[in-house]
């Protein structure tokens, strides 16, 4: 019967093809087409091979639509080892990655990996690299253990988790390869120390506002309405107004409290004395579970109103984009225990439970009934320049989800 130190040894012999390997997923790029990208197709295939001769019994392909990107398709991987229950314990990763940003502010190219005094440097390595790498070695360690499976085991390595998952974990949903009772891991928060386990997510609300007014010379502001100066003052309103209102805290989360920001600016005129006759701008509004997002949007439109009223303009707001949170995931269920004594097992950290303002796919597992658990150790680098993994982070997590696996599918053929 094997032992855990002999899975955590094999685990760590794998170092150098762990590097290896994230290294050329690095190679690699993968931006949605959101973002002048042409999406994970060629990282997908090289993903598919590796996993083609991968112990795993089934690795199948879920595309979904997309007709921005070559041969139109966003690639998905599901990857299970079948075990004498149909219950599966899933590894959920994303391929996908952000745009670099301005290259400028790179002191190497970000699709050309370097590794300097134990980083892997590199656009994704952090975000969603290090997870994908991590569970890939983790699964394929502990079936080449030689083991049966109790619980079914599955890897899934997801398209388009960077803007909105509609073509990534929520096709998937909708075709059905999740079931209720399944437990899943989702590597895509964590902190220096691995001190975390995430169990819920705030709402996520983006809206696009656009004043219009009344474009005029700036010499003659009589004769115009400032779209500008009347969206000027709309945001700093709604901050306040929207803060006052939605003013309860929640000590799950950081911060505890809802968050409003404006962030976005189209801009307005070419030039400086113009007088704009419209105004577009963008909320990021991350809302505590306590609240109801509609009741909420109602409330902007009542101040919406008001603005028109009082300006002479006329305002519009869009939802660009709407996630609502489900509940939390079950602090007693298996897949929390399991975990906790696996961090506290490989790393000799005790994590505790929070709440995110950021959006993962666990969200979208809880939406639909299954408990998620979002772990990881990263410096949260995710989306800056010159982001890199910490090679020893990549694999202690390996380690990690190792144990975890190892005690939810096959726990009575390990010395646990």
């Amino acid at each position: 019967m094997p032992g855990l130190e002999q899975l955590l040894a094999q685990v760590g012999s794998h170092r150098d093809e762990m590097v290896e390997a994230l290294s050329e997923l690095i190679r690699i790029p993968a931006i949605g087409p959101e973002s002048g990208g042409s999406g994970e197709l060629e990282r997908s295939r090289y993903l598919r091979d590796i996993l083609d001769h991968s112990k795993f019994d089934d690795v199948e392909m879920y595309d979904a639509l997309d007709e921005r990107v070559r041969l139109r398709l966003r690639p998905n991987i599901v990857a299970k080892k079948k075990g004498r229950s149909d219950q599966t314990v899933w590894v959920v990763a994303h391929m996908d990655t952000v745009p670099p940003g301005d290259l400028n502010s790179w002191n190497t190219p970000p699709f050309s990996p370097r590794l300097v005094d134990g980083k892997l440097y590199g656009l994704g390595s952090e975000d969603n690299g290090q997870a994908l790498i991590a569970g890939l070695f983790a699964t394929e360690t502990l079936m080449s253990m030689g083991v049966e499976m109790e619980r079914s085991l599955g890897l899934v390595l997801v398209a388009d988790e960077e803007m909105g998952n509609e073509r990534g974990i929520k096709f998937l949903l909708k075709e059905g390869v999740f079931k209720q009772g399944d437990i899943m891991f989702v590597p895509d928060h964590g902190t220096p120390r691995g001190d975390e386990v995430e169990i819920a997510e705030k709402h996520i609300l983006w809206l696009k506002f656009t004043v219009t007014g009344k474009q005029a010379h700036a010499s003659r502001p009589d004769l115009g309405t400032n779209a500008m100066r009347v969206g000027s003052e709309l945001i700093v309103f709604l901050q306040d107004f929207l803060h006052r209102k939605y003013n309860g805290r929640d000590e799950l989360f950081t911060p505890d409290r809802c968050t409003f920001e404006p962030t976005k600016r189209l801009q307005t005129v070419g030039n400086v004395n113009t007088i704009p006759g419209e105004d577009v701008f963008f909320f990021d509004c991350r809302i505590l579970p306590q609240y109801d997002i509609d009741a909420l949007r109602s409330d902007i439109t009542a101040v919406l109103g008001i603005f028109e009223q009082k300006t002479g303009t006329e305002i519009k707001m869009e939802t660009v984009q709407e996630t609502r949170s489900g509940p939390p995931s079950d602090l007693e269920g298996e897949g929390m225990k399991a975990l906790m004594w696996a961090v506290k097992r490989v790393k000799g950290v005790e994590p505790k439970p929070v709440g995110i303002g950021g959006g993962t796919c666990a969200n979208f597992f809880r939406l639909a009934g299954m408990d998620a658990y979002v772990w990881q150790t990263i410096e949260e680098l995710a989306h800056t320049p010159n982001e890199y993994c910490v090679i020893d982070n990549l694999v202690e997590d390996a380690k990690v989800f190792a144990v975890v696996l190892a005690a939810l599918c096959c726990g009575s053929q390990f010395q646990i």
